[in-house]
């Protein structure tokens, strides 16, 4: 019996999960100290659909914005050039390090701050705009809800968020459409309460956008806006609906 297997036997699920989340720490952790890390999607340019939501306003201009696992923080960076005051989480303080490094920090307009966004929020933080272009889908199942919860709690009433995940792999087709219906499923059913999808395009997350066949990323984009909350008891209910709604899987 594998160890993660008897922990669940042994210990209440809080631990196990808490087990869980350091195990993920300390694995990033590693890999953003090493000098030669260099995962395909590292050094790929600001995505697209992040340069279209500023040029068309989807992302309102000026406004507050949220990288999540902000890596070596070029989002924040491009995003602070252009007025939106942005801060940049990550779950590595190597990453962190990194990004402060390339791009130095100005304090109300481009900060950096290590954190896991399933057990923390940053504090006296309300956004407008959230982006997250790869820590979705590296999240387990069962720290789904506390990700929900913490992003939605940092969020303004009307806030967008463009989020990118991973799709289309081990062998299945780009633009399969019952790959395409799983991962609107399990983004509908993680967000439920919280943000409703707005629509979907298909993407590739590697550096050299798809174009390098073997070393291809593909994966799905959506754009998400947060449901209206207009009683106190309406989020109250929301926010648990987020928390507990059970992932789909089809």
């Amino acid at each position: 019996m594998k160890l993660k297997d008897k922990l669940k036997q042994w210990l209440p699920a809080s631990w196990v999960r808490r087990w869980r989340r350091a195990c993920r720490r300390k694995s990033w952790q590693r890999n953003w100290s090493r000098t030669d890390y260099a995962p395909l999607w590292l050094g790929r340019e600001i995505s697209p659909e992040i340069v279209e939501a500023v040029a068309d306003g989807w992302f309102p201009a000026g406004q507050p914005a949220l990288d999540i696992g902000c890596g070596q923080g070029e989002v924040v960076a491009w995003l602070a050039d252009r007025s939106f005051p942005s801060l940049g989480v990550d779950i590595a303080p190597a990453a962190i390090k990194r990004a402060r490094s390339r791009y130095g920090e100005i304090p109300g307009r481009q900060e950096y701050l290590a954190l896991d966004i399933c057990a923390r929020t940053p504090s006296d933080h309300q956004f407008a705009i959230l982006i997250d272009r790869g820590c979705f889908h590296q999240i387990p199942d069962i720290d789904l809800p506390s990700y929900v919860q913490n992003i939605l709690s940092v969020s303004v009433p009307d806030a967008r968020l463009l989020l990118f995940v991973k799709a289309f792999r081990a062998g299945i087709p780009i633009g399969d459409p019952a790959e395409w219906k799983h991962q609107t499923a399990r983004v509908r059913t993680a967000f439920a309460g919280a943000f409703t999808i707005i629509r979907s395009d298909q993407i590739h997350l590697d550096a050299w956008n798809g174009q390098r066949a073997e070393q291809a990323l593909p994966g799905l984009v959506f754009w998400l806006e947060r449901v209206p909350v207009r009683e106190t008891t309406d989020r109250s209910r929301l926010m648990t609906e987020a928390q507990t709604a059970p992932l789909t899987r089809e």
